[in-house]
């Protein structure tokens, strides 16, 4: 079974970014140079970022091309992200407090990203990285605030109702949204997770969720985005990878935030 990443798939022809690169306009590219393709929200709904202002926008610049990907706001110089998105990239841009992919709210510039260090490319274990802004971001609590993140080894139980939110496709190999989306999704058990995906690709960093019968899931374009759990408004997932989007019996997998929460705390010092 062929296994997709949800790497974001924007392309411009070519471009030179400066400070202000919101009015940009990108369009999608089916597959990335190193196999992964993108993706988005299937089967959700249109949100605001007033609904889910943790969710911060990345713009990422590999080789001549720019790609997208999500990320949560962990503190005002901080964004959680998926290792994924950060392989090849020469330039990152952070944008929160919008609704919409390209204009709106605030984008910064960042000084660094580090991905983790056991990260497996080939595994997808550990798949989680932080990214540095320049400079503070400015929170205003309404449209851009930070998420809170769970306690390490916290578990998250089977049937945990997930809010899982990003630009990404609306649908298997579809197009990327312009404005930001959401869907509910409830996690499986590892067990049934392993079922879809074989014994050794699922890790104890990483959970899944999704509908047996499919139809709702995250998908290209959504990678690095968050999964908070709806009852503790916590984010317990990580947009990792999936085979396909929301097909029936394979749910997406996600990168287990409590199972990597001790590295984020040295790092992010949050």
């Amino acid at each position: 079974m062929e296994k997709v990443f949800y790497l974001s798939l924007l392309l411009i022809l070519l471009v030179t970014v400066n400070n202000n690169v919101s009015g940009k306009k990108h369009g999608k590219q089916s597959k990335a140079k190193d196999g992964n393709n993108g993706g988005k929200i299937v089967g959700g709904y249109n949100t605001t970022i007033e609904d889910v202002p943790y969710q911060a926008y990345l713009l990422l610049l590999r080789g001549i091309y720019y790609y997208q990907c999500g990320g949560s706001i962990i503190s005002s110089s901080v964004v959680l992200t998926a290792a994924h998105c950060l392989v090849g990239i020469q330039r990152v841009h952070v944008r929160i407090g919008s609704t919409l992919a390209n204009s709106g709210g605030t984008m910064y510039n960042t000084s660094s990203y580090l991905r983790h260090p056991l990260y497996n490319p080939l595994t997808s274990d550990y798949d989680v990285a932080i990214v540095k802004t320049q400079r503070a971001m400015k929170l205003d609590g309404t449209t851009s605030k930070v998420i809170s993140l769970p306690d390490a080894g916290t578990e998250v139980p089977t049937g945990t109702d997930l809010l899982v939110s990003g630009w990404g496709d609306t649908s298997e190999n579809g197009n990327l949204s312009e404005t930001l989306m959401a869907v509910n999704v409830p996690t499986v058990s590892l067990e049934d997770c392993r079922k879809a995906y074989g014994e050794s690709a699922i890790t104890e960093r990483m959970i899944c969720a999704g509908l047996p019968e499919g139809g709702k899931d995250s998908c290209q374009g959504d990678s690095g985005g968050p999964a908070v759990d709806v009852a503790s408004a916590k984010q317990v997932g990580i947009v990792s990878f999936g085979s396909g989007c929301a097909r029936p019996g394979i749910p997406g997998v996600y990168t287990n935030v409590s199972s990597v929460r001790k590295w984020i705390r040295l790092v992010a010092r949050v």
